[in-house]
């Protein structure tokens, strides 16, 4: 997993150094998180992401950019919540963004993609820290994808921020939608990701 990571890394740098077509930068920010599919609802989980992007313009309107991000996402229960059983995600990932961005205004472009990514690590835990059985429910999936949609207003030629909605395109469980006990309730896994990011940009 670690080779796999620096060699996307390197892939990206390499691809910005040899050619003058194309363009790179930082990214880093927070993400507010929560799992469809759980027996919560609420963007409570706060996370970070941070990393690398390369970009080309084709023309005036249109670019291409490819992030590799590290990403933190999962669930959290309701600081309304009195129930200690709930069972909180903290997973994180490396996200692997295609993205094409449509440049309406030079300094506000929209953005559309989809993210591949690879999960580094998960648990399920409650809200006191008890953490969960991995036995006793599906498997988080290894490799996922995220639909994307968002925007980015830039303050000048090489500082942004990007607003971005993201969700999962299938489970992040694994198998069959099986069904498991989880605090004397029945559940599927069929779980996404569902989160809002806020990311400031420095293009080099």
């Amino acid at each position: 997993m670690k080779y796999i990571i620096f060699l996307c890394f390197f892939f990206l740098i390499s691809i910005s150094a040899k050619s003058q077509e194309f363009k790179a930068g930082v990214v880093a920010g927070v993400v507010a998180s929560q799992v469809d599919g759980d027996q919560m609802a609420g963007y409570f989980k706060a996370g970070f992401s941070g990393g690398l992007f390369v970009y080309r313009d084709f023309n005036k309107a249109s670019r291409f950019q490819g992030e590799l991000l590290y990403t933190m996402k999962g669930s959290r229960t309701s600081p309304k919540n009195t129930n200690p059983d709930m069972l909180q995600v903290s997973a994180s990932y490396i996200d692997i963004s295609l993205i094409y961005i449509y440049k309406l205004f030079p300094m506000l472009n929209f953005r559309i993609g989809l993210t591949p990514n690879v999960l580094l690590d998960a648990r399920e835990h409650t809200p006191t820290g008890l953490e969960q059985n991995p036995n006793e429910a599906p498997a988080f999936r290894r490799i996922g994808v995220i639909g994307l949609i968002g925007a980015s207003y830039y303050f000048s030629d090489k500082f942004s921020i990007t607003w971005s909605y993201n969700y999962s395109l299938y489970s992040i469980r694994s198998g069959e939608a099986e069904i498991y006990d989880t605090w004397s309730l029945k559940q599927q896994n069929d779980q996404r990701h569902n989160y809002m990011s806020f990311m400031l940009g420095y293009r080099f």
